[in-house]
Parts: C-alpha cells; structure tokens; sequence
C-alpha cells in the first residue's frame, strides 16, 4: 500500500477541513445542547468517512482503476458538504426546543444513502474492472500472434518470404481483437501453424503456411462477426 501524492493530496484537505471546523465550532458560542452534538459528531463521521474513502479511490494500481475511483470520491464529497450544512443548521437552531433525536434521524438517512450510493458505485468500478481484465487477455491473443509472426519477417533474409510474414502480420494486426470460447477450434489451429511457422526454415513451406494462416485468419474473422 503506497502513499501516492493523490493520497496525500486528498487527505491533507480533508484534515484541514477538520482543524478549520472544530476551530470554527468551538470558538463560535454555540447552544451546546443535543442537537448541537447530535450535528458535530455526524459531521466529524461524513469528515472521516470521507477521508477513508479518497485513500481507498487512490490506493488501486493503473490509470483507468484511478479514474473508475473517481464517482466514489464524488458520492463522499457531495455527502460531506451536505452533512456539513445540514450539521451545521442544527447546531445553530440548537436554541430551538425540538428534540435532538429528529436531527439523528435526519443525519442517519443522509449517511444511509451515501454508504448505499458508495456500494452500488463500488460494485459498478468493480464490474467495470473486471471486465477491462476479461477483454485485456482476449484481446492479448491477436497482440502475440501479431508480435511473433513480426518476428520472423525481422529475420527473413530473402525478401519475398519477409513480405509473406509482413502481410501476415498485417492481417492479424486488422483483425478482430475479441476472442471467444466459440472460436477455440479455429484458434487452435491458427496457434499450431505460427508454431510450425517458427520452425519451419524453407521459403516455400513459409510462404504456404503464410496462405493457410491468412484463410485461417479470415475464417475466424467471419465467425467473429457471426458471434457479435
């Protein structure tokens, strides 16, 4: 667990705001009764609560984790400003003889939705992220194909068996990068020729294989669009 500058950054502002609110709270004469408590301590908990949930948004590894963290910093921060008004009227209407357990009710539905609104955001970043890992090792299929067969071109000496694997890598390059279960038998194939490819050292026996693969290739293009 790294305290990244994001990190620092977020709870450094949120413990200001802290400071600057028991500053502002305990120097202003308010009526320190039930209702007074009753806003302060919600107040300190949206302020910490807060705190916790910018540490857990920024603590994920990658950009795209960072950014699918930011509507969870967005649900606290609303949540805190509101608690903090909300909080800070019924300090002042303190005076007031209405009993303090109304302000707790009110206080309590607000911290309800926002830990509602963090989970069901949570579980949505989550989804989100696993689905981004699904199509990162479907799409790493085409990229090694992609990567070996360019590979052999670099070491090809005879020029016309170079422009056969480069053509190749072109194809598999504009491919469609989406794999599926469905495509297992064609894929196979597809894997047991760049194999033999690799091995294989004869111009002719590359340049035919390089036909097989590129028929190969097109046939699991056309089941790629069958399956969308």
């Amino acid at each position: 667990m790294k305290f990244t500058k994001n990190k620092g950054m977020s709870l450094a502002a949120v413990f200001i705001i802290i400071a600057v609110y028991n500053v502002v709270v305990f120097v202003i004469p308010f009526n320190k009764g039930g209702g007074f408590w009753s806003g302060y301590g919600f107040s300190m908990l949206a302020m910490l609560l807060t705190a916790a949930v910018s540490f857990y948004a920024f603590d994920r590894e990658g950009l795209r984790s960072k950014v699918y963290g930011l509507p969870l910093i967005s649900v606290v921060w609303r949540y805190l400003i509101i608690q903090l008004i909300v909080g800070t009227v019924q300090m002042l209407l303190d005076f007031i003889p209405i009993p303090f357990q109304y302000g707790i009710a009110v206080n309590a539905i607000l911290l309800g939705a926002c830990l509602i609104g963090l989970i069901t955001v949570n579980i949505g970043k989550e989804e989100i992220e696993r689905i981004d890992e699904k199509i990162k090792e479907k799409v790493f299929y085409i990229k090694s194909l992609q990567v070996d067969v360019e590979g052999l071109a670099d070491r090809m000496a005879d020029e016309s068996t170079k422009k056969a694997l480069k053509d190749l890598a072109e194809t598999i390059r504009y491919s469609d990068p989406m794999s599926s279960p469905q495509l297992a038998t064609v894929e196979n194939k597809i894997e047991a020729k760049v194999a033999i490819l690799s091995e294989t050292v004869d111009a002719d026996g590359i340049k035919t294989l390089c036909t097989e693969l590129q028929q190969l290739l097109a046939e699991r293009n056309r089941k790629c669009k069958i399956l969308k």
